[in-house]
């Protein structure tokens, strides 16, 4: 069974390894439904195209309105939460997408933040494409180019993704040169939690979709109600 999947690369070009949280998933649902998944590793924007041009398994899709138009989704594998990321001392107050009024922020390129982020960028706010490498548009920031960097992760405590954040090293031209490098702040209300989820074009493969939810409910179940009942 082919199964897309977007790259991740390093600052030095070199892939990262898939997530150990995603391969579970994946290995508990061949397991379940006796099938065994083939992963083609694309550059993300063109995994997206093939899925919604020639069809195929993808693995990776948030829910948009123009993508649930064609997809069919399977429930949430992880929820990931987009964080902003700053230089310490160019904080600003962020609870809606009315205060990034007049800023630039950098973005994965190809990559959905929600319907209204996506509806209001270079509108309400600029936003600066750039590869999947959290160095670069680190840097970027540091060099005071842009405001403000998406920072994608699933822990949900602000300070505990700021210390990851402070963590990741600033490519330079010369590695015997170290970066100078500012220290970062992640912003205390997160942009969007996201749903990670499979995705297949609508009416090509239903019965799989089925089937992977089956799996998700079986090792993610939902959360058992406190409630009292009445008499």
């Amino acid at each position: 069974m082919p199964l897309l999947f977007g790259e991740n690369r390093n600052e030095k070009g070199d892939l990262n390894p898939i997530p150990e949280r995603f391969t579970r998933v994946f290995s508990t649902i061949e397991k379940d439904l006796s099938i065994q998944f083939q992963l083609q590793i694309y550059p993300w924007n063109r995994a997206v195209k093939i899925a919604s041009t020639e069809g195929g398994l993808i693995f990776g899709l948030s829910i948009t309105p123009e993508r649930a138009e064609i997809f069919s989704f399977s429930d949430p594998v992880v929820y990931q939460y987009l964080w902003l990321v700053t230089r310490s001392d160019t904080q600003f107050e962020f609870k809606s997408l009315q205060d990034l009024k007049g800023k630039t922020i950098g973005v994965v390129r190809g990559s959905k933040y929600g319907g209204e982020f996506d509806q209001q960028k270079n509108i309400l706010f600029k936003t600066d494409d750039d590869i999947d490498a959290y160095g670069t548009r680190l840097k970027k920031l540091s060099n005071r180019q842009i405001d403000a960097i998406i920072f994608s992760s699933p822990i949900t405590e602000a300070k505990e993704v700021e210390k990851i954040v402070n963590a990741i090293k600033i490519p330079t031209e010369n590695e015997a040169v170290p970066a100078t490098q500012a220290r970062f702040a992640v912003l205390p209300v997160p942009v969007l939690r996201d749903g990670i989820r499979f995705a297949i074009l609508r009416g090509q493969n239903e019965k799989l979709i089925e089937g992977i939810n089956r799996t998700l409910k079986r090792i993610n179940p939902p959360p058992k109600s406190t409630k009292k009942k009445s008499r």
